[in-house]
């Protein structure tokens, strides 16, 4: 008998109702890339008669790999008589079983937990009687805060539409094989493995390239730790909004984050206390506050001087190498 093929499976975590067409979207893009997805909505679920249908749900989490967590202006339904939603029940079983998280928030929730904070810093009463336009329940505020807090797994996406999703979830995901190779050292592999990656996904092309161009020698392992890099550092989410392929050469030739931008930021000052942690898509002139522009910078030289640093342990000249990547 011919064995089936193992596939991850991705549990999808919100409330229903208020981002139903994100949820859908969602679905169809999981199954692009030939994973498996979860919701609660399509039967995914098994209720087991002998628990309650929360019970189901929260179980179901531990039977899956990775974890979308989506995060809108309902607080959703709460679990089983507690004042607990059941997409936060949910979300601590990934916690608790260490699944890989991927945590997105509508924009519109997001800059209004940045003025929720600021309040709250202020005078914690005054957050009760500030109405929120966005959200029905400021236990919301407080899930954010307790999905950034964490000391792992923590980071946090604001979109405005799916397309900012897809794009977001795309990078992340590649990011993850990655960074699988690379611990693994699978590096005689990476080639076949990575066209078969780009033939489920049709997304990936560019990194396909990028490896198979040197495939065999020293600089496969250097284009595995930079992607890996690269990846992993939080600037690559402006980059995503702006449409501005982070590929390594472009970051070697560019010694600044203003550079990489061609000199074309737009930033909103430190007057506009609402704008400073904005990233507005599109562009050129590319829009950002204050507070994510000084943030980006340095998570850009970071990023760069370790994209050096690899160059240098691997004995790989920089304009060499940017030269056989061109």
């Amino acid at each position: 008998m011919e064995s089936k093929m193992a596939i991850p499976r991705v549990f999808v975590s919100s409330t229903c109702y208020d981002l139903k067409y994100i949820r859908e979207n969602i679905k169809y893009f999981i199954r692009t890339i030939g994973y498996e997805p979860i919701l609660s909505e399509e039967g995914d679920v098994f209720y087991n008669p002998l628990i309650h249908t929360h019970d189901s749900c929260i179980e179901e989490v531990k039977n899956c790999q990775i974890f979308v967590l989506i995060i809108g202006g309902r607080y959703g339904g709460k679990y089983n008589q507690t004042e607990i939603s059941i997409t936060n029940m949910e979300y601590n079983k990934a916690v608790e079983i260490g699944l890989p998280i991927f945590a997105l928030v509508e924009q519109s929730v997001y800059s209004e937990h940045h003025l929720y904070t600021i309040n709250c810093k202020k005078n914690e009463s005054i957050c009760q009687k500030i109405e929120y336009p966005s959200v029905d329940n400021i236990a919301i505020f407080k899930f954010l805060d307790k999905v950034r807090k964490n000391s792992v797994n923590n980071a946090i996406f604001a979109f405005k539409d799916f397309s900012d999703i897809e794009a977001y979830l795309k990078k992340q995901w590649a990011g993850m094989m990655y960074s699988f190779l690379s611990n693994n050292k699978q590096v005689k592999t990476v080639t076949g493995l990575f066209e078969s990656i780009s033939d489920a996904t049709k997304r990936i092309e560019l990194f396909t390239k990028e490896i198979a161009k040197h495939a065999g020698n020293e600089t496969t392992q250097a284009n595995i730790e930079i992607y890996d890099a690269i990846f992993k550092c939080d600037v690559i989410r402006t980059m995503t909004l702006w449409k501005i392929v982070p590929t390594p050469e472009r970051i070697l030739k560019n010694e600044t984050f203003d550079e990489f931008c061609n000199n074309e930021l737009q930033i909103f000052d430190e007057d506009n206390e609402e704008m400073l942690n904005t990233i507005i898509e599109g562009g050129p002139p590319y829009q950002i506050g204050a507070s994510r522009c000084y943030e980006n910078r340095k998570q850009y030289d970071e990023l760069r001087s370790k994209i050096l640093s690899i160059l240098e342990n691997r004995k790989i000249d920089k304009d060499e190498y940017i030269k056989t990547n061109i």
